[in-house]
């Protein structure tokens, strides 16, 4: 027989309290898997991972009626869901350990030369503010514009394409917006302008790759670029720079 504990002994060995426990069986959230003759509740293996999902998932930003959804949701995959909560502690180890040498760097030249260095601590600052801007604005706008079955979703595409490649669509987008942000007046039947359609189409088409698989959140991305929910979010295209473009591809056919 598989090994179960109490709901005291679980409490002991994770460093959540009983009270937590409780609430998260009353709100149904982690229900024991069995009960003992006197009623006392009996935790399986099965009951243990799931505590760790709910509380991996709080620490990545979800609130607890967030959380239930996401794990009912019909197809969860446990597996998936850990590789992706991994791959979001990566990307917030990566942050902090660039915070961390910044830091470094500020306090090494304060011992060794007894003043503190302008340049280093304007960068430790900005060090920190870009580190708080990008958790902000993708925590906070994914949480704001879809729905806990979106979010989902996005993490199954983010586990089958590689960190290589999302690194290198990011990149592109990256280069591609600061081009098209730069056109001054170019003319947007211009053979400039037609080059820059054509790379705004191929990416758009690679960046979508992942998600064919997934039409209904095809449709919820859209659906918040046409409500411009995502004007000021200087990483995502902006209105103008859509604008521009379709402009650019209008030209094709006149």
């Amino acid at each position: 027989m598989n090994r179960t504990y109490r709901v005291g002994e679980l409490a002991r060995l994770t460093g959540v309290s009983v009270r937590a426990l409780h609430h998260y069986d009353r709100i149904g959230l982690l229900h024991p898997s069995a009960h003992t003759e006197g009623g006392h509740r009996l935790y399986a293996i099965d009951d243990l991972v799931k505590l760790q999902q709910v509380l991996t998932l709080r620490y990545l930003g979800f609130s607890l009626a967030e959380i239930g959804v996401l794990l009912e949701r019909p197809g969860f995959d446990v597996v998936a869901s850990l590789r992706a909560q991994r791959r979001a502690i990566r990307d917030r180890i990566s942050e902090l350990k660039r915070i961390e040498t910044v830091l470094g760097t500020l306090l090494d030249r304060r011992i060794l030369s007894g003043e503190w260095t302008w340049e280093l601590v304007v960068a430790a600052a900005a060090a920190a503010q870009d580190g708080l801007a990008k958790e902000g604005e993708t925590m906070e706008k994914s949480k704001a514009y879809y729905n806990p079955d979106e979010m989902a979703q996005f993490a199954e595409v983010g586990e089958k394409v590689s960190a290589k490649e999302i690194q290198e669509i990011e990149s592109a987008w990256t280069e591609l917006l600061a081009e098209v942000r730069g056109r001054g007046d170019l003319d947007p039947t211009s053979p400039k302008a037609q080059r820059l359609a054509d790379r705004w189409d191929a990416l758009t088409t690679r960046t979508m790759a992942g998600y064919q698989h997934h039409p209904k959140l095809q449709s919820a991305i859209a659906r918040n670029y046409d409500a411009g929910n995502f004007e000021g979010f200087e990483r995502a295209p902006q209105a103008a720079d859509i604008a521009f473009i379709d402009q650019a591809k209008a030209a094709r056919q006149t």
